[in-house]
């Protein structure tokens, strides 16, 4: 997981010359947005790939929302299936683009209030707000077991009722009141002094807004397990092991000089060199053990000639059997290793990863196995299918987008990342990787460098320094900062607690196994208030 960003930017820069928004993801603000409560679930649904806006670039936000547009909404908020259109009430045809969501929610018995007497659906009639409330309502309880749900259709929804009172609650209809109080009751939607106003069309950003709410409060009281990777300056972060269920050691690499000859490297005899076991690491150890954590011993290896090693037989068995000597070592417990090895750009390589992780998973008998991988947009030598198959976990390295346009870790592309994954690998054994970082661009005299990434100790003192324009970036998710100075205009885009709490949210709304910290010394105290928080520990 060390970070070679020009090498990136140059695969980059040949890949998308034309655009850096060349990604099928929302990238761009929307035209029309507005700065209101609106703003954070529009671009949150958006990035979910839940909402889009139109060619335009605009969202309409004031815009009537139909039946049918919301149903899609709720089904892909509550993440089921709709590849298959089953049944679907008379009205729709199963070839019209709403189907499988209308499908879904028909099966489910969520719009039979929505039904004419002839159980005829109206999927282009603008959807109301008891509609709405009823829909949510009807899939909240889906949720539940049948003792709550029966309590509530029987008389709890009553006391709800009554509590409310709302001025216009005899104009919701009848079969929906159950159902819209149980939307209000768990604070999805809610009336005002001047009622509910059930009859009152829906917009487009109020409906942005329930949908968020929904989410919100499923994920809301999830806990995460995470992974921390205590490798280059992490001492500073010792303390924080506590917060984590695993950590993984970034000290050692891959040494594979010429064909046959190959070596774990846990030492080396030049300072350039990171990946090594590091004085005082007895202390790491035993914080970990402390915490009772499961420690992996990662090995890195990004050399170009990584594609000939992996077809090196004898040099794997070498390197196999030098690896399980390290693993053995009772000096440091480790109960597994972790893989990071990058720069697979060809998709010949991919099978040859694979059969080196077969081999290397065969002969590590109870250790776990992990293996980091990168998104697959520009890297084709990592099957990622096959990959979750062999490894006990698989680290998706979302981040690293960066090129002349793009900070690191945009949240449209992490999530699209996320989606290509999980069509591969079972969400339980997915980890989404966040790597705290910030990047930075510097224009003088009209030329834009490439990007830098400064160490986060400047970016935090920067930050407090006055004449520093500092703004929450949608649809980014990511903290800019902008300033002026000799070098010239400054743009920083920054993985700051507010942008590392969303991508949680993020893996939480996936249900994924948990999310990695690279690496642990840059993690400020901010960052890990918000981890211990997250944390399932």
């Amino acid at each position: 997981m060390i970070k070679r960003v020009s090498f990136l930017v140059l695969i980059l820069s040949m890949l998308f010359a034309s655009s850096a928004f060349a990604y099928n993801v929302q990238l761009q603000p929307f035209k029309d947005e507005e700065n209101d409560y609106s703003r954070e679930p529009i671009y949150s649904l958006s990035a979910l790939g839940i909402i889009n806006g139109y060619e335009d670039r605009t969202y309409r936000p004031n815009n009537d929302l139909s039946r049918e547009a919301f149903i899609k909404l709720l089904v892909m908020a509550s993440q089921l299936e709709t590849e298959l259109v089953g049944s679907v009430p008379a009205g729709v045809d199963k070839g019209r683009w709403s189907a499988p969501f209308i499908s879904v929610a028909y099966e489910h018995k969520w719009i039979d209030s929505l039904l004419d007497q002839k159980g005829t659906f109206n999927p282009s009639q603008t959807i109301t707000r008891q509609e709405v409330a009823m829909l949510v309502g009807k899939a909240l309880l889906d949720s539940e077991n049948e003792e709550v749900r029966q309590q509530w259709l029987a008389t709890d929804w009553k006391k709800e009722r009554d509590v409310r009172a709302f001025k216009d609650q005899s104009t919701i209809d009848v079969d929906m009141q159950p159902y819209v109080y149980y939307a209000a009751s768990r604070g999805i939607m809610e009336g005002d002094k001047s009622g509910f106003k059930p009859k009152e069309s829906l917009i487009r950003k109020q409906a942005a807004a329930v949908i968020y709410r929904l989410i919100d409060e499923r994920v809301s009281e999830e806990k995460v397990n995470f992974t921390g990777f205590y490798a280059i300056s992490s001492y500073g972060a010792i303390n924080q092991m506590n917060k984590l269920t695993d950590v993984i050691f970034g000290w050692s690499h891959l040494e594979y000089s010429s064909a046959g000859v190959a070596t774990l490297k846990t030492s080396s005899n030049t300072s350039k060199t990171v990946n090594v076991i590091p004085s005082g690491s007895n202390e790491a150890i035993t914080a970990a053990d402390s915490a009772q954590l499961t420690k992996e011993l990662m090995v890195f290896y990004n050399n170009s000639n990584l594609k000939e090693f992996l077809k090196d037989k004898i040099a794997q068995s070498v390197f196999i059997q030098s690896l399980l000597s390290s693993l053995n070592d009772q000096t440091y417990s480790f109960t597994g290793v972790s893989i990071d090895f990058e720069g697979l750009l060809k998709e010949e390589s991919a099978a040859d990863y694979v059969a080196f992780l077969q081999d290397l998973k065969k002969q590590l008998g109870s250790y776990t196995l992990s293996v980091a991988v990168p998104p697959i947009y520009y890297y084709k030598g990592y099957d990622l299918e096959q990959i979750g198959k062999v490894a006990d976990t698989v680290i998706l390295m979302a981040h690293d987008f960066t090129d002349s346009q793009l900070p690191s870790a945009p949240l449209p592309l992490v999530n699209d990342t996320v989606v290509t994954a999980l069509q591969a690998i079972p969400k339980e054994k997915l980890v989404l990787g966040i790597s705290k970082q910030a990047n930075q661009w510097i224009t003088s005299n009209g030329v834009t460098a490439p990007p830098v990434i400064p160490a986060v100790a400047d970016v935090e003192k920067r930050l407090a320094m006055p004449n520093v324009v500092k703004t929450w970036s949608m649809p980014y998710f990511l903290t800019k900062a902008e300033f002026a100075d000799e070098r010239g205009s400054h743009v920083l885009y920054y993985e700051d607690a507010q942008s590392i709490a969303k991508k949680i949210w993020l893996a939480k709304f996936y249900e994924l196994k948990g999310v990695s910290l690279w690496q642990m010394g840059n993690y400020t105290a901010s960052d890990w208030e918000i981890i211990g928080k997250q944390s399932s520990r």
